[in-house]
């Protein structure tokens, strides 16, 4: 099925989407994958798209919830012959708030959602792109994400702290 779209329908979903570097952080990219953090609930939108995410709903509600007491990050399969291999489009790592530093640390936290937000056991998922041959770049943007949340994490974040505390799920 082919969707067409009239010239002015193209420039609003280009402007609704349109977001400043501000509004994201790209953390690790290749040729066939994109690990970005979303700042925004737009940029949430944007490049979690085509998904059944929470975060991605019109009311900003949860990805707010999500950001403050938390780490998202959204991995995008670039390479269509990937995402048809892998099953998948996109994945969301999210990781809460540890109760401390030393828990910052462990990556088995993340939480895994598929494109129609299935969770993925962490393992299941390490093994699943194992046997695709995908982990030494899935352990790459896991690496990435994890020294992203460390930092929102830290204890000198103030900012986070308060917002975490202001906004509780």
């Amino acid at each position: 099925m082919k969707i067409i779209l009239k010239e002015s329908q193209l420039e609003f979903l280009l402007e609704k989407y349109k977001i400043g570097d501000e509004e994201r952080l790209k953390l690790w990219e290749t040729d066939d994958f994109l690990l970005v953090v979303p700042l925004t609930h737009t940029a949430s939108c944007k490049y979690g798209a085509n998904t059944k995410w929470c975060v991605t709903e019109k009311d900003p509600d949860m990805f707010e919830r999500h950001y403050d007491m938390g780490s998202l990050g959204i991995v995008i399969v670039k390479n269509p012959e990937i995402a048809e291999e892998l099953g998948n489009t996109k994945f969301a790592y999210y990781i809460n708030r540890p109760s401390s530093e030393e828990a910052a640390k462990d990556s088995r936290r993340i939480i895994i959602y598929d494109d129609v937000d299935n969770v993925i056991p962490f393992q299941s998922f390490l093994s699943y792109v194992d046997n695709k041959g995908y982990l030494p770049e899935i352990r790459k943007s896991i690496n990435e994400f994890m020294k992203y949340s460390g930092g929102k994490f830290d204890v000198s974040n103030f900012e986070m702290i308060k917002r975490g505390v202001n906004n509780p799920f």
